[in-house]
């Protein structure tokens, strides 16, 4: 609108000038026409060309004509608002497009935005993206922390129309309702978890605020590409009792593990003294006269191998042809 108001006013402006020369020009002319003063002196026209005018109206033409195109980016949707406020439509390819010089564009970002919530950050806009300080929360314990949390998210072009009609700009839409929605559901989620949970298994807690904001949000256009749970930053007295809490349970698990092993070692000897007990007692069992007699002779006969000499003592029953 500005663009058609300043090219329309120089294209006024070169008309009027281009008038004013005329004018000029034609009193000149009249001079000019004049008989010769008493020295006979004849006034000499001093004519200006109508050329001077027309940069100021090619400017404003140009100015004009520039008011009626626009250029959109990749991944760019753009709402066409009439200069009475309605909705002309929208476009979402890139490129140059035509509207009526009267018309606005107001563009809205549908790639990857992000939502930024940590520490003490100050708050800030730009486009789809907003920064905050962290989002105070208190869990199904009751204990309360603060959490850093980020929040990627991209805009379905088809619902630039009905966001500006609720919401206005880009900004003023992710100012007002996205980045509410973010801390809200947040904290909303983090009711369902407790301390412990919170602390150890971060992942469970980063999943269900992704849920709940995809729930929330499939309704207007708004998909969640990923929800990351930077930390979670409890109160000193219960990271402390955590963490001696969790010292004991490791010191209990040892001692319960050392436990178990000596209980595992002592089973095993029992086992083993029991079967070598058994073994000697077959052993025994099995050593009759009969078996032991039978023994003696075939050592006897491994002696006599080769011709060795076998000397059998006085009252035992001698062997004859043990080679």
């Amino acid at each position: 609108m500005i663009q058609l108001i300043i090219g329309a006013g120089l294209g006024l402006g070169g008309v009027a000038a281009a008038v004013a020369i005329k004018r000029y020009n034609e009193a000149e002319r009249e001079k000019a026409a004049r008989p010769a003063d008493y020295w006979g002196n004849k006034y000499e026209a001093r004519i200006v060309s109508p050329a001077c005018a027309l940069p100021l109206i090619l400017a404003g033409a140009a100015i004009a004509a520039a008011a009626c195109l626009y250029t959109q980016d990749t991944g760019e949707v753009c709402v066409i608002r009439n200069l009475g406020g309605s909705l002309a439509g929208s476009t979402s390819e890139a490129g140059f497009h035509a509207k009526a010089p009267w018309q606005d564009v107001v563009t809205y970002d549908t790639r990857n935005n992000l939502i930024n919530f940590y520490g003490d950050t100050d708050y800030k806009v730009d486009g789809g993206s907003y920064e905050g300080k962290q989002v105070s929360i208190n869990d199904r314990s009751g204990a309360s922390a603060n959490i850093d949390i980020q929040v990627n998210y991209s805009l379905n072009p088809d619902a630039a129309l009905s966001l500006y009609s609720e919401y206005g700009t880009q900004e003023s839409f992710v100012e007002k309702y996205i980045s509410n929605d973010v801390r809200a559901v947040t904290r909303e989620v983090s009711g369902g978890f407790d301390t412990v949970t919170m602390l150890t298994d971060r992942s469970q807690f980063t999943k269900a605020v992704q849920k709940a904001l995809t729930e929330k949000w499939k309704g207007i256009g708004l998909t969640v590409e990923q929800v990351s749970v930077q930390d979670v930053r409890y109160p000193k007295n219960i990271t402390k009792s955590y963490s001696e809490a969790q010292a004991a349970e490791v010191a209990k698990q040892k001692a319960q593990n050392e436990q178990e092993t000596a209980k595992v070692e002592a089973e095993t000897k029992k086992i083993e003294a029991q079967g070598e007990a058994d073994a000697n007692a077959v052993l025994a069992n099995s050593l009759n006269d009969q078996v032991l007699q039978q023994h003696y002779i075939d050592a006897l006969k491994s002696i006599g191998k080769d011709g060795n000499l076998v000397v059998v003592p006085e009252g035992s029953q001698p062997i004859v042809g043990t080679k």
